[in-house]
């Protein structure tokens, strides 16, 4: 009987351990799919804000102050009209300017920020009054340089 035991116990070894092996295959690829889909989405995000950085001419976003918006404001009092802001970013001071009755548009060389800019206009209701557009800022300033 003790052979009997023996010989059950050494026929499903193999097959325990093919098993093991192959759960560990699956989580194996798993974690591999799992790294590897974060890196390109990590890649997708930061992309367009690291490559304004290799151009020649190096314009990174950085976030208006609620002062700088403040004073653009303050320069607006008593117009009226449409405003155009190149190189908009997040979209900050579009939206303040369409708070307060102005069509405004932003023109925007990332992607992600025109987006976010959208969203921010949707949100805060002047969506209406407001355009967002994924364009780069030097050829914007020829055509508007042009006029």
């Amino acid at each position: 009987m003790s052979k009997a035991l023996v010989k059950d116990s050494q026929a499903a070894g193999p097959q325990e351990a093919c098993e093991a092996s192959s759960q560990r295959r699956v989580w194996g690829l798993m974690v591999t799919a799992g790294v590897g889909g974060t890196l390109v989405a990590l890649y997708a995000v930061v992309t367009p804000f690291v490559t304004p950085a290799l151009r020649r001419v190096c314009l990174p976003f950085v976030p208006a102050t609620s002062t700088q918006i403040q004073n653009v404001l303050k320069m607006l009092e008593n117009r009226s009209g449409s405003l155009v802001d190149i190189g908009s970013g997040d979209g900050r001071i579009v939206i303040a300017a369409a708070k307060r009755g102005f069509k405004a548009v932003g023109y925007e060389l990332n992607p992600w920020l025109v987006w976010y800019s959208r969203y921010c206009a949707w949100r805060d209701g002047v969506h209406q009054n407001t355009k967002f557009y994924i364009s780069d800022l030097w050829k914007i300033a020829s055509v508007f340089y042009c006029f």
